[in-house]
């Protein structure tokens, strides 16, 4: 029991976190982006941003789906979160190569590190539920 909480803590978290910031890729002009901080975003074109923007909301719905909408397979969301996980390396390797505050980093693995979490928690949650 104390395990799924953690587990719904961390996918808010992510929420928070991925999806805000994803959604802002989205609809934010680019100018915008880069004077609120995200400065990496000047090595990367914009349908780039946008696409990681999109990728980052839609992980983010993942995570929620089978929960929301009875139709949807419980694989989904820790498929979802190992999606974000995947977004998260690309995102380390990119604080990493531009030298970004280390601040950066430390958010971006601990995303990481939450959304591997969830992936591999929730996959083990399937295979109990048989």
């Amino acid at each position: 029991m104390k395990m799924n909480k953690l587990l719904w803590t961390f996918q808010v978290v992510l929420t928070l976190a991925i999806g805000v910031f994803g959604a802002q890729k989205v609809v934010f002009p680019i100018p915008d982006l880069i004077a609120q901080g995200m400065l990496w975003i000047e090595d990367f074109p914009a349908w780039q941003v946008r696409t990681i923007g999109v990728l980052e909301v839609l992980g983010v719905l993942g995570l929620y789906a089978p929960s929301l909408v009875k139709a949807v397979p419980k694989v989904v969301a820790p498929l979802a979160a190992g999606g974000l996980a995947l977004t998260m390396i690309g995102a380390i390797a990119t604080h990493v190569v531009r030298g970004d505050p280390a601040p950066s980093v430390v958010i971006t693995v601990t995303l990481f590190v939450m959304s591997v979490t969830v992936a591999v928690k929730r996959f083990g949650q399937l295979g109990s539920r048989r």
